[in-house]
């Protein structure tokens, strides 16, 4: 899938993930505390030497909606720095899980501000099943971190699916969200919002940059007037 950038000057807030606003009933759900201060090797959690351990359990969100799902290693390589999810260099699959607190489901977003981009995009499957969808639309704008190993610190970059459930017949009961990190990956805070009614709150990338030229465009035509 092909990512286009966007700069979100009017949406985007002081931290990194979009700002999201769904009409009807909503829930937003947050994973910030990813490090090892949160999750130790005391606890059960992998180190950098184990990084390829499977985790002692799953991770519930330590913002928004505590409630709203659960985020596990799959497979691969994946613990928790000092201050990311770091997978030491063996990509990490991994999933957030969904009990589909919010009944009549129509639409999930997910972000995550991430060093790099990942392995393989977010895909997501429901009701136990395995359709493994592709999200429908897609962003990037500039994550709320840095980032860097062995040579000068980056601004991280945050990126955002979202899933429009709306054609979906049967009630939605549970989803998951699966994902894979490149080489040397970092995860450094991730969200997650699900509602009732479909709306496109993820911009999507074609259309976002047309009319992001398109106002670039009449600026310029202004100032040459």
């Amino acid at each position: 899938m092909k990512y286009t950038t966007i700069l979100f000057a009017l949406t985007i807030p002081c931290h990194a993930a979009i700002s999201i606003s769904l009409p009807g009933n909503s829930e937003t759900a947050a994973w910030t505390g990813l490090n090892n201060t949160s999750y130790p090797s005391t606890a059960g959690f992998p180190t950098h030497s184990t990084s390829t351990d499977l985790w002692p359990s799953a991770i519930s969100p330590d913002a928004g909606a505590t409630l709203g799902g659960s985020l596990n290693k799959v497979s691969g390589g994946g613990y928790f720095a000092s201050s990311s999810l770091y997978d030491a260099g063996t990509p990490g699959t991994f999933r957030i899980t969904d009990l589909a607190s919010v009944a009549d489901l129509e639409t999930v977003i997910f972000q995550a501000d991430l060093g790099s981009p990942l392995g393989a995009d977010a895909i997501l499957s429901y009701n136990e099943g395995s359709q493994a969808l592709a999200a429908d639309y897609t962003a990037t704008s500039a994550g709320n971190f840095q980032s860097g190993f062995g040579g000068p610190s980056e601004q991280t970059t945050n990126y955002a699916w979202q899933w429009d459930l709306s054609g979906v017949s049967a009630p939605i009961t549970d989803f998951t969200v699966t994902w894979s990190t490149n080489p040397h990956g970092t995860i450094y805070q991730m969200n997650l919002d699900t509602g009732d009614t479909f709306t496109q709150a993820v911009p999507e990338p074609t259309v976002s940059l047309l009319a992001a030229l398109s106002l670039a465009l009449t600026a310029l035509r202004r100032r040459r007037a």
